[in-house]
């Protein structure tokens, strides 16, 4: 009798020991024991709307419980307090030499997103970016498909793919990497046409009383508009283009400060670097490193556009 005393003395003992990890967020937790609610990732690995409950089975995290490791404004953006129908659920970790990332599920009543979050190896939060977002009422269609990529890097290449109703097929890919402290569009390709309405030029209406401000244009939809800024020499401008028939479509906006008549966009995080030089009344734009994040991959920014006249005010 004594001795069925201490046996079952010691497995109470060592169930309390192996108590789960309360992960609502009610109580206080561990960043440690929060992260081994994620499986370790064997890279690569494609997550699709099909197989994304095969990652995610049945484990549950609550809001509060992200609150504790990540600031209350990046959650809201994962997961609004409003939104009391979406359930979290973890997927999968990540680990590199200097960071490593915990991919979230964020299950909805008509979609499912995915969010990547990145900690330092301190568990210091980083950043994080909502790469994908699965439309469950497309879920198993013949004519709609997603999947998301995970390499070794990682990059989180996002490919959808659609049939429309005259049987033309439509892709478009994105790929995102984190990289200087922010994720980065560091790849797309589409050959989505875009729609046919009018273009919104945000700097239009400023003023041009600069020597190189003014609209330089080929017609409604390549064109770029450069206005004033603080002083002589420092402008903004606003770029938009569209070639091979509509296919392939770029668009930039951004601060330029002319030495002479030289200037270069270039903007800290951003890969792509843009030369712009004026002789005359001409702009001529020649592109650098990878601009892919701002326009589609089977074109380029290179190009030249003619300055137009102002228009005469009505007295």
């Amino acid at each position: 009798m004594r001795k069925g005393t201490i046996i079952f003395c010691l497995v109470l003992l060592f169930s309390c020991g192996e108590k789960k990890t309360d992960l609502t967020g009610n109580t206080p937790l561990k960043i440690n024991d929060f992260n081994k609610a994620f499986k370790l990732a064997t890279l690569p690995v494609t997550i699709t709307d099909t197989n994304l409950i095969k990652f995610t089975d049945t484990v549950e995290i609550g809001r509060k419980a992200l609150v504790q490791f990540i600031p209350d404004s990046i959650v809201e953006q994962i997961i609004a307090s409003k939104d009391k129908k979406a359930i979290l659920h973890p997927i999968l970790k990540i680990e590199k030499e200097e960071e490593y990332y915990l991919l979230l599920n964020v299950q909805h009543p008509t979609k499912q997103d995915i969010a990547v979050v990145v900690f330092s190896k301190k568990n210091k939060y980083l950043g994080f970016k909502v790469v994908a977002a699965f439309d469950e009422q497309q879920k198993n269609s013949r004519l709609y498909g997603k999947t998301l990529t995970i390499n070794k890097e990682p990059t989180f290449l996002v490919a959808e793919n659609k049939m429309g109703e005259d049987n033309a097929a439509s892709y478009e890919k994105k790929g995102w990497a984190y990289s200087d402290s922010i994720f980065k569009l560091i790849f797309f390709d589409s050959n989505k046409k875009p729609n046919s309405s009018v273009i919104i030029n945000p700097i239009d209406t400023l003023p041009t009383m600069n020597t190189y401000s003014g609209d330089y244009a080929r017609d409604s939809k390549n064109f770029i508009s450069i206005r004033d800024l603080t002083t002589p020499n420092k402008y903004q401008f606003f770029l938009h283009f569209e070639k091979q028939n509509g296919d392939c479509v770029g668009e930039l906006k951004g601060l330029l400060n002319f030495t002479k008549n030289k200037a270069t966009y270039t903007e800290k995080g951003d890969p792509c670097i843009i030369h712009f030089t004026i002789t005359g009344n001409v702009i001529a734009i020649k592109e650098e490193g990878n601009c892919g994040n701002h326009r589609n991959m089977t074109c380029y920014f290179n190009d030249n556009y003619d300055k137009k006249r102002k228009r005469n005010k009505k007295k």
